[in-house]
């Protein structure tokens, strides 16, 4: 990976304090795709998919397709959306904090699904 990509994304996605996940992080970005399984309640898990399409720096917008699947739906759901590549990306890196980097069946931060499902905006809520 890059040293000029590292530093690039570092100051968006807490890369000083751990530059290793961070490189990490970018690797995944550059592979486009992740499979992963959210947990439902009271019991089992939903698989899903994202794919993207990243821009070049943080602030670029990144192209998004989640697909959700599991027992009950004839076809997967399928949701698009766009983001910056940097929020994409600290997502990625807690995916893989998740144990998605070690192969196991991980979820994306809550974050994530707050910020899809009910449109909240964890980093304005923190200003």
């Amino acid at each position: 990976m890059s040293a000029a990509l590292v530093a690039l994304f570092a100051p968006y996605c807490q890369g000083a304090a751990d530059p290793l996940a961070l490189e990490r992080g970018l690797q995944l970005l550059a592979q486009g795709s992740l499979q992963g399984q959210r947990p439902l309640k009271p019991a089992g898990q939903r698989p899903f998919g994202l794919q993207w399409q990243p821009g070049v720096a943080p602030l670029e917008p990144a192209q998004v397709q989640l697909s959700v699947e599991g027992v009950g739906l004839e076809q997967p759901v399928l949701y698009s959306f766009e983001l910056p590549t940097h929020r994409l990306l600290h997502w990625l890196m807690a995916w893989q904090a998740a144990g998605g980097a070690s192969g196991q069946s991980a979820d994306l931060p809550e974050a994530f699904w707050q910020w899809l499902i009910l449109g909240l905006d964890a980093q304005a809520l923190q200003a």
